[in-house]
């Protein structure tokens, strides 16, 4: 039955104006960017005891973001059981590699897995600067996953003085007989130190010729700990002694000779030869006072 209310039709394909269109998707484009900063912001994405998963774009995202991330890629229908075990080990050695600055993330859906080239899950890989770098060992370990995450093969890279905090760096002292440490401040504070990071990166392939590892730390504090009280400053570290260099930074041949020098310098060697020449004099002493007595025995 009909009304005497009246029907109003509106055209709802009727196609907006291409400025007002843009500007929509533009807004569109900008809300998705907040969303994503909020959702991967550290405040927002850490959970109580509990490994965060993340999707497909959120893990570009770190990969991006994150200079130290570990990713446990599985598919929760196939593993099952066996995920659930490996995911509380991973959770026993999540505040401990947070401490060393690493994040640690997982992700269900296997094809994010196959877009990074790991055809294999479960699977542990850890990215340093987008590349990802496969665990091989058993997941049910947790003491093994965190020394292979905190290792020096797994945290070295080629043609690049590798940023460390407080904590990396002591593993590194505790682990490696010889380490090279730039402690620098940020631009604002110290102007010449982003010129003295280029200018020492171009040595950084002579120097782990060297059999070196060469890190960068902001950490003034920390820096006085070893006796540096001018930032910047280079210090070399043998077996956790420090030495400290007094040249021009930003000559890269000073400071490669320098590390030479130090490097094969071997005191250890020089206390060993100097044992065994006190030792062959003290032998000589010995037979010279032993052939004296015989040829001149005492009388009866």
């Amino acid at each position: 039955m009909r009304t005497t209310h009246p029907f109003t039709y509106k055209d709802t394909n009727k196609k907006k104006p291409a400025h007002e269109a843009a500007k929509k998707t533009k807004m569109k484009i900008g809300i998705v960017s907040l969303v994503l900063d909020w959702l991967t912001d550290d405040d927002n994405r850490e959970l109580a005891d509990e490994i965060e998963a993340v999707n497909h774009k959120m893990l570009e995202k770190l990969i991006d973001s994150s200079p130290f991330l570990a990713v446990f890629f599985y598919d929760e229908e196939e593993c099952g059981e066996e995920c659930d075990l490996i995911l509380v080990i991973l959770e026993e050695i999540d505040d401990e590699a947070d401490a060393f600055g690493i994040d640690m993330v997982k992700v269900v859906e296997g094809d994010t897995a196959a877009e990074f080239n790991i055809m294999q899950t479960p699977v542990m890989a850890y990215f340093r600067k987008g590349t990802a770098l496969l665990y091989e060992g058993d997941l049910m370990d947790s003491a093994q996953i965190l020394g292979w995450l905190t290792s020096n093969e797994a945290f070295e890279l080629k043609d690049e003085i590798e940023e460390v905090n407080r904590r990396m760096l002591e593993k590194l002292l505790d682990d490696s007989d010889f380490v090279t440490v730039y402690f620098y401040e940020n631009e604002a504070d110290c102007p010449r130190c982003p010129e003295i990071l280029e200018e020492l990166e171009r040595i950084d392939q002579e120097i782990d010729n060297l059999d070196i590892i060469f890190v960068r730390i902001v950490d003034t504090k920390y820096a006085k700990k070893w006796g540096v009280t001018k930032i910047p400053a280079l210090v070399y570290f043998r077996r956790k002694f420090p030495a400290i260099f007094r040249g021009e930074l930003t000559d890269e041949v000073a400071v490669l000779e320098w590390l030479q020098k130090n490097r094969y310098k071997q005191p250890e060697l020089n206390l060993f030869m100097f044992g065994l020449a006190s030792l062959s004099l003290a032998f000589v002493v010995y037979t010279v006072f032993i052939l004296v007595c015989l040829k001149h025995p005492p009388e009866s």
